[in-house]
């Protein structure tokens, strides 16, 4: 496309091709005629560019460049296109330069390519003229001769401006040298004038390589422009890390072809990056932790030590504070680096309190106060905790909770002004969102507890009975799952006789529904104990209840029945066998037993006995007291015959919490119970 206007000549030859220069002209942009778009070529200019200059007309300058350095040549244009004085008219179509056009515009090196393809970095100095129909234009003339140093001396102030130096490297004579023959970094000099080997040799053995490749993929013209990056020696026994750019060019239309760079110091950059990274993944590790603790947090306290002991240090703080909300105060607690009169003058605080604790607990918006004087000046009716504190800075976080129930929050002081990057903010929202479903779940859990222990209470005995002749004890653990409340359980029954009915059981499962089949079992055989105590006949009527109620379960069992003359007669619904401890040993009674509860209709239940003497004793217990996974039956039942071996004499007390201990040695979370009768007089 040619921009000519037709019937208009180029500017005259004094204006804008004068002999022997090599000139470009340039539309600026007015009317039809694009910015930047050739108008014309002399003959010397396209000569030096190896362009046809029919072809060339239409196209942009930038197309002159090497791809990537379009730039300074736009930059050029504007600066002629803003030499022009405001409210100056065109002159006559004449083209000629006049002092009434301005100054030229300041010469400068520009990078254009040679025969389409070669990068050539060359001075040239460029003016306003006016073109066809008065049109405003650039001269761009070239200056083709590399003699001198001007091309290198411009090239090296514009590095250096950058904080750069230059260097070349001469393939033809395997040459590499610094511009002024020295490159300084920490007090090290380079010598310049070597070869590309000695260069190589004198970087850090891991780097050499791939500055090497870089240097051929520009030889065999494989890329245009290299960056690479690499260690230099300092002098002092370290390396300072360096990055160069690189490309092959000529200085001047006639000078050599080199390889030229230019190369940065990027040391404290890139130790900046490093201490970043670093101090990243040390926060991410914390904040992983700390994410960890929270989700596996099941009571207040272990949430509250998560909070006082790993929130400063995941983000930098010196030290934490807590809150929770209770009854519409504050309920305070605090770890190492809090001043303790800084915890008192929150504790007990109303909620509704114009202070920044408080406030990002109602809105749920953190409070980021990075300095004492922006407390003063946000908070001007809040100094009182500044008076209790020496802390300069405070992250106030609260726990994310539903809108309009507050849960608490905590507060994370710095002892020097602090400012939170966006990362810490998005950091600290996840934290409060994992903090407040923590906190939400043990408030429920705790909850659940409540009512589990209520329920547990209802279902067991409120007090054993006392029987004369026989001193008795109990305890009883839940599983540490569901709602913590299970199907085990314990009962002692006074009978008119003078004799106890002694039994233990246990329901399948660990949640409300075996609670409830537990306490339908227990009522029950109570109530068949009264009009029959025999053990066969107590558990044969059970069985047949709960086949006709349909129970979803099934229940284990053991009945003894006790009479004053210490005679022992039991029966067992699929449980574990009692234990005697006897003036003549301690063991397992072995005898047959029958299905367990609510299995089969029409089972029977076998009868064992035996004898307690004056001091004796008889441990019923259930299964998860004595078998686990690291714990088979018959060793959990030999370390109860061993416990009650060892606790000969002691107050009966003492001798269910000793029993109950063994349970630690099966590592199984289930329910136990522990039921034991010692006989104390003798008729």
């Amino acid at each position: 496309m040619n921009l000519r206007p037709a019937g208009h000549a180029p500017p005259t030859r004094a204006g804008y091709a004068a002999v022997g220069s090599a000139r470009i002209l340039v539309a600026l942009g007015n009317g039809s005629q694009e910015f930047g778009v050739i108008i014309d070529v002399n003959s010397r200019a396209a000569a030096l560019l190896g362009v046809d200059p029919l072809e060339t007309v239409g196209s942009p300058l930038t197309d002159l460049a090497p791809s990537g350095h379009g730039g300074s040549a736009t930059r050029l244009l504007l600066d002629v296109a803003l030499s022009r004085p405001a409210g100056q008219q065109a002159p006559s179509a004449t083209g000629r330069r006049t002092a009434a056009t301005g100054p030229p515009a300041t010469r400068s090196p520009l990078l254009l390519r040679q025969g389409g393809d070669e990068a050539v970095l060359c001075l040239v100095s460029a003016w306003l003229t006016y073109g066809p129909g008065g049109r405003p234009a650039a001269v761009v003339e070239l200056e083709p001769s590399s003699a001198g140093s001007d091309n290198w001396a411009m090239l090296h102030a514009m590095a250096a401006l950058r904080g750069e130096s230059v260097w070349a490297y001469d393939e033809e004579h395997d040459r590499f040298w610094w511009v002024e023959n020295s490159l300084e970094y920490n007090g090290h000099h380079s010598p310049g004038n070597l070869p590309l080997r000695k260069v190589l040799d004198q970087l850090h053995p891991d780097d050499a390589p791939h500055v090497e490749d870089a240097f051929w993929a520009l030889r065999r013209g494989e890329r245009e422009v290299v960056n690479i990056c690499f260690r230099h020696p300092d002098g002092n026994g370290g390396y300072r890390s360096l990055h160069s750019v690189a490309r092959i060019m000529r200085i001047g239309f006639d000078g050599t072809r080199r390889i030229v760079g230019s190369t940065a110091d990027r040391t404290a950059a890139v130790e900046h990056e490093t201490a970043v990274a670093r101090e990243h993944t040390r926060q991410s590790r914390l904040v992983r932790e700390l994410a960890a603790a929270f989700v596996g947090a099941k009571t207040e306290e272990e949430l509250t030590d998560a909070i006082l002991h790993k929130v400063a240090p995941a983000f930098a703080g010196t030290g934490t504070l807590l809150a929770f909300v209770e009854n519409e105060r504050l309920r305070v607690t605090f770890g190492e680096g809090i001043d303790p009169a800084m915890a008192r003058s929150l504790h007990g605080m109303r909620l509704d309190a114009a202070k920044p604790l408080t406030h990002a607990i109602r809105t749920g918006h953190t409070e980021v106060i990075g300095s004492r004087e922006a407390y003063r000046a946000a908070w001007p009716e809040a100094h009182g905790l500044l008076d209790a504190t020496t802390a300069q800075s405070f992250l106030m976080v609260p726990f994310a909770a539903e809108r309009g129930r507050p849960l608490g929050g905590w507060v994370i002081t710095y002892d020097a002004p602090h400012r939170t990057t966006e990362q810490e903010r998005t950091l600290l929202g996840v934290v409060a969102e994992l903090a407040g479903q923590a906190w939400e779940r043990i408030r429920l859990s705790t909850a659940r507890l409540e009512l589990a222990g209520a329920l547990q209470r209802d279902m067991l005995p409120a007090e054993l009975p006392a029987i004369a002749g026989f001193e008795i004890a109990a305890r009883y653990s839940p599983a540490n799952e569901g709602l913590e409340v299970g199907g085990d359980w314990y009962d002692v029954i006074a009978l008119p006789d003078g004799g106890v009915a002694c039994i233990i059981g246990d329901v399948q499962g660990h949640n409300i529904q075996a609670a409830a089949l537990m306490g339908q079992v227990r009522t029950a055989m109570h109530a068949y104990a009264w009009e029959d105590p025999s053990p066969d006949r107590v558990l044969e009527r059970t069985n047949e209840l709960m086949l006709q109620m349909g129970a979803a379960g099934f229940a284990t069992c053991l009945y003894a029945l006790l009479d004053p003359r210490g005679r022992v007669v039991w029966a067992r619904a699929g449980h574990v066998l009692p234990v005697l401890c006897t003036a003549t040993g301690t063991s397992v009674t072995e005898a047959p037993g029958g299905l367990p509860l609510g299995v089969q209709t029409g089972t029977r239940y076998p009868l064992g006995q035996g004898y307690l003497g004056k001091g004796e004793v008889l441990a019923l217990f259930t299964d998860g007291l004595v078998e686990g996974p690291r714990l088979s039956l018959d060793d959990g039942t030999a370390l109860v015959c061993r416990t009650l071996d060892e606790s000969r004499g002691a107050p009966l007390e003492d001798v269910a919490d000793a029993l109950m201990s063994c349970a630690r040695a099966t590592r199984h979370d289930d329910d136990r119970a522990v039921l034991v009768v010692r006989r104390t007089l003798v008729p």
